[in-house]
């Protein structure tokens, strides 16, 4: 008997979620037993590797939604990975030593008030885009242009969301979904790589998405 259409809608998406649980397999098969090893370790390094750790659980989670089929779900979380990406890229690149020492604080209610005047998400990403690497930089701008408006859509259950579930949630979609947070993984695990010092290690996760171009969207 030939596959339904939604038969293979299923299959097709299964396939891009076992592919991107491999991405992230031999990402991590790339660091050594003992885990990360922070070349230079500080407040401002911790921290960065929190941030990256923390986009990365989302990047995870995201996958579990779409294998749950709940991709709006997944969809808003696409959004907090990313920013937890950026938060990354300006506590390594941008913030400066009193920014670092907000963040590093143990939490309390004076903690909490000192932090709510951290910069926003536009201004971390203007303070990025002129500090790091343009090879950071561009694809997070490039992201940020082409999918800032539909993501705060769906954290915030607006248009977006509304009518994808009074009209269905395209295959298409999804599949573009999950390879977004791909890529913005790949980074994720690239900055933590940096912050090994190890030059090996950092070329060998950098050219990983070469053995995955199948399931990336954004170029890496």
């Amino acid at each position: 008997m030939a596959a339904t259409p939604l038969d293979q809608d299923a299959e097709a998406t299964v396939r891009q979620l076992q592919r991107s649980d491999a991405f992230e397999e031999a990402l991590l098969d790339c660091f050594p037993d003992e885990g990360l090893v922070l070349a230079m370790p500080s407040p401002q390094h911790e921290l960065v590797a929190s941030a990256c750790s923390i986009s990365i659980e989302h990047a995870r989670v995201l996958r579990a939604s779409f294998a749950l089929d709940a991709p709006h779900a997944g969809t808003a979380l696409l959004r907090l990975q990313f920013e937890a990406l950026l938060r990354a890229a300006w506590l390594l690149f941008a913030a400066s030593p009193t920014h670092i020492a907000k963040l590093s604080a143990s939490l309390g209610q004076e903690a909490e008030q000192a932090a709510k005047n951290l910069p926003s998400y536009q201004v971390m990403l203007s303070e990025v885009e002129k500090r790091a690497p343009a090879g950071l930089t561009a694809p997070l701008v490039e992201f940020n242009q082409n999918t800032r408006h539909a993501l705060n859509s769906f954290v915030h259950t607006g248009i977006h969301p509304l009518s994808r579930h009074r009209q269905g949630y395209p295959l298409e979609q999804a599949l573009t979904l999950v390879k977004f947070s791909n890529a913005v993984m790949h980074f994720a695990y690239r900055l933590l790589a940096s912050l090994t010092g190890r030059q090996p290690l950092m070329d060998a996760v950098t050219h990983k998405y070469a053995e995955f171009a199948d399931c990336l969207q954004l170029r890496s």
